[in-house]
């Protein structure tokens, strides 16, 4: 049986505001789709570089922009193609696995990754053309 094939959504964080300054968080199970066990965070990339570049095959990520922003282009398993401009701190990109990602950082941009898997290179797919095969053999499946 196929399980159904999840796509990139904005997942809206809770802030509260007062006069000394605005608090974003999130706690609790629930709010994502997956229990966070890795993060880490990108910064210092110069204006207009890109990084990601790659898939996952089981790996699901959320991104959040701390500060700045950045535009992220993906492409499902399926071929749809979306594209976010990140510069929300109260916003969070899931990215299910086997959605392959580039992001454009801007001027001074902070990313934060999560995501439900420790480290694994395993897990990658860097090549694009290596995606497209197994995009064929996802479709292949629908014939």
């Amino acid at each position: 049986m196929k399980t159904k094939l999840q796509r990139p959504e904005l997942i809206y964080l809770h802030s509260h505001v007062s006069e000394t300054g605005k608090l974003t968080f999130f706690e609790g199970d629930g709010l994502f789709p997956f229990p966070i066990r890795r993060s880490f965070w990108i910064l210092d990339v110069p204006n207009g570089n890109q990084r990601g570049i790659h898939a996952h095959k089981e790996e699901n990520q959320l991104l959040i922009c701390l500060k700045g922003e950045v535009d992220v282009n993906l492409e499902c398993i399926d071929g749809k193609q979306y594209q976010f401009k990140l510069h929300k701190e109260n916003e969070a990109l899931y990215l299910p696995r086997m959605t392959w990602s580039s992001v454009k950082f801007g001027e001074g941009a902070v990313l934060l990754v999560m995501s439900d898997r420790a480290f694994d290179e395993d897990d990658y797919l860097r090549d694009k053309n290596l995606f497209r095969q197994f995009q064929l053999d996802y479709l292949k499946t629908f014939e």
